[in-house]
């Protein structure tokens, strides 16, 4: 009877571990299949739930051949997490990796949480393999503090935004711009019906920790990572084609100048085609491709901010310990008129009124203190000035006359 029952439960851990998901088709705008590699192939999707398939399928990924950037030598892959409140004292509950096919790790209920994350953390430890995210503060966040696997060749979709941004004369960037936002406006991609599975997580934050997976939340976290390749070749696109225009523009003013207006078209012929033709990468010539390996190396060297967001407020053990006064480290996130908004690696984010206009961005770290605490999931900070500020070093609180000092800065505080 025992005996029956054990190989009943062995068929059931195997079934479970062999759980099919099928394949996935992409439909999208002919205007944009040069940035999809093989467009009419069938994407296997691959759960992974023992450490045997695992290994298996890491192997895969790191020898693989499959290869978007063959000009640079660089194999790629798109990237997300998910799971119960992404971040420092979240839970995992799958990763999600696209390569040729899609591979969903489920870390929550694999056979061997050790191993498990002893293999994967070679894929994302990798120096030669580039990881597509897009906002990957939370999930680099939550894996360094809880699995020690530190993120790296991280090349993120919103800090390639915000980089192209600058480029432009009028540049103000106030807000992060989400992953639906940048599909819609480079990919012409409409997730309107992800609005359905963002309100089922609403409803019940643990949906993404119960097995087995619902098929249609595995269909949400596939459409996470499968453009995130895409997205990034035609950001890198409208890179080189502003790139491109810069460097015509100042061919025209110089010979304007040499020879008193009278350009010689013909001269720019081979420019101005180049510029018509926006073709994608892979058609792109030598200088191109050299000016596109700078962009990529710049937007990594860029995205590392994001991923050292993991090591703020590492003082901080315990958020109940949190005092009126102690000082915090925040990188922005948002801005407006009145308020500039902070992530604190934290369960609750920050929020500074009356800051100094202009003198932030995303992304960039300031240090605030404390100020008061709401009842929501904000704290109400001020920005932190060594002038004002006397500060005993081991416990982070400033004197009374130093929290009257910063309430003078703060009259017309508002609650969130």
């Amino acid at each position: 009877m025992i005996k029956c029952l054990k190989n009943n439960i062995n068929i059931w851990k195997r079934v479970r571990r062999n759980v099919s998901y099928g394949y996935y088709n992409i439909n999208i705008n002919e205007k944009i299949h040069k940035y999809f590699d093989n467009i009419d192939k069938k994407r296997n999707i691959k759960y992974i739930s023992d450490c045997k398939s695992c290994k298996e399928c890491v192997d895969e990924i790191k020898n693989g051949n499959y290869n978007l950037l063959k000009d640079f030598n660089m194999k790629m892959i798109g990237l997300d997490i998910e799971g119960y409140k992404i971040g420092k004292y979240g839970i995992v509950s799958i990763i999600q990796i696209c390569y040729e096919d899609i591979y969903i790790f489920d870390i929550y209920k694999c056979d061997n949480v050790y191993l498990f994350i002893n293999y994967i953390k070679d894929i994302l430890e990798c120096d030669d393999i580039i990881k597509v995210t897009h906002d990957c503060r939370e999930d680099c966040s939550i894996l360094y503090n809880q699995y020690n696997i530190h993120l790296k060749n991280i090349l993120d979709t919103q800090v390639a935004y915000n980089l192209l941004l600058k480029n432009n004369n009028n540049y103000t960037n106030t807000y992060q711009i989400s992953y639906d936002d940048l599909l819609k406006k480079y990919l012409f991609i409409n997730n309107n019906h992800k609005i359905y599975f963002h309100k089922m997580i609403t409803l019940d934050n643990y949906i993404y920790l119960k097995r087995p997976i619902m098929k249609e939340l595995i269909s949400y976290a596939i459409q996470d990572v499968i453009y995130l390749k895409p997205l990034i070749l035609c950001i890198l696109d409208k890179f080189i084609i502003k790139q491109k225009k810069k460097e015509e523009e100042e061919k025209n003013k110089y010979v304007n100048d040499k020879q008193n207006n009278k350009i010689k078209q013909e001269k720019f012929d081979k420019t101005s085609n180049t510029l018509q033709s926006k073709g994608n990468i892979s058609s792109f010539n030598n200088q191109d491709l050299y000016h596109t390996k700078e962009i990529i190396q710049d937007i990594i060297l860029h995205s590392k901010k994001y991923v050292n967001y993991q090591f703020l407020n590492s003082h901080i053990k315990d958020e109940k310990e949190l005092q009126k006064g102690m000082i915090l480290e925040g990188m922005v996130v948002s801005c407006n008129n009145t308020k500039m908004y902070l992530k604190l690696n934290m369960r609750k984010r920050g929020v500074i009124l009356n800051y100094v206009q202009n003198k932030y961005e995303i992304g960039d770290i300031v240090k605030a203190v404390i100020v008061n605490f709401t009842r929501n999931d904000y704290i109400n900070l001020g920005l932190y000035d060594e002038k004002i500020l006397t500060l005993d070093a081991q416990k982070y609180i400033p004197r009374e006359e130093v929290l009257q000092n910063i309430q003078k800065f703060l009259l017309n505080e508002e609650k969130i």
